[in-house]
């Protein structure tokens, strides 16, 4: 079954931008460039392109699997043309995904892109993943396939670091965790039911649990506004240090 990720944004001057790509791979981040059926603007453009010198404001994703709503939206995240994270970017499924604020504007120019990744929904372990927002203003997405009872450690999306290494120094102010198994991250209780920032000491900074886009009842839950990942806002920011490591124990 094939599945789609479309995209929706706004910019400052409100205008919209229609995104899409109908060829994207379970657990696989993947470029959304311009697309749409019978819209007026230019089909399989970087965003950046596509927009530059425009400010995006809002934006959000949306998984859609034909014929099945086994597609679970995992994240998303628009990247410099440095290769650095800009912002992570909210979504769900066809359900409804809302347009929520982009958690800081970016100005479009060209190399700017944008990626999304999903997982198939199923009562197996799946992708777990957790997009980041510091106080600096930096931002990054962790990520790995959850083993069954079994300690993993999630890491980023870019560059395969640790969170310790690609936030040393810096504060989470909010964040947003997903996962697709259809019966949730812990079942059956052989792991932990959310995922968890440890010190080198092994001291507990952060336990959070992730939201799940999809159901295998096919009830599709999720906030409208900020669709299957709406974001948890800490009433104390996360303190990361170089040796602290983000893990998942799926429990099927």
């Amino acid at each position: 079954m094939a599945t789609a990720i479309y995209g929706f944004g706004q910019f400052s001057d409100g205008t919209f931008g229609s995104f899409a790509n109908a060829a994207v791979s379970a657990e696989t981040a993947t470029e959304i460039q311009t697309g749409g059926t019978g819209i007026n603007q230019s089909s399989g453009v970087s965003i950046g392109q596509a927009f530059a010198d425009k400010t995006l404001v809002a934006l959000s994703l949306l998984v859609q699997t034909d014929d099945a709503v086994t597609g679970a939206f995992s994240y998303g995240y628009l990247q410099a043309p440095t290769g650095d994270m800009l912002c992570p970017v909210q979504g769900g499924t066809f359900s409804g995904v809302g347009l929520p604020r982009l958690k800081r504007p970016v100005k479009m120019t060209p190399g700017v892109k944008l990626f999304a990744a999903f997982d198939t929904a199923s009562d197996a372990v799946s992708l777990a993943s957790m997009a980041c927002y510091c106080a600096s203003g930096k931002s990054a997405i962790f990520a790995i396939k959850a083993v069954d009872a079994t300690k993993t450690s999630m890491t980023d999306v870019l560059t395969g670091a640790t969170v310790g290494q690609s936030l040393t120094n810096e504060r989470i102010v909010c964040s947003y965790q997903t996962y697709g198994g259809g019966k949730g991250l812990n079942d059956n209780q052989a792991g932990n039911s959310g995922y968890y920032i440890e010190s080198s000491d092994g001291a507990l900074k952060l336990m959070i649990a992730p939201s799940c886009g999809v159901s295998t009842n096919a009830g599709i839950g999720g906030d409208y506004l900020q669709g299957d990942s709406p974001y948890v806002e800490y009433a104390v920011p996360i303190p990361i240090g170089q040796n602290d490591t983000l893990s998942v124990m799926a429990g099927l």
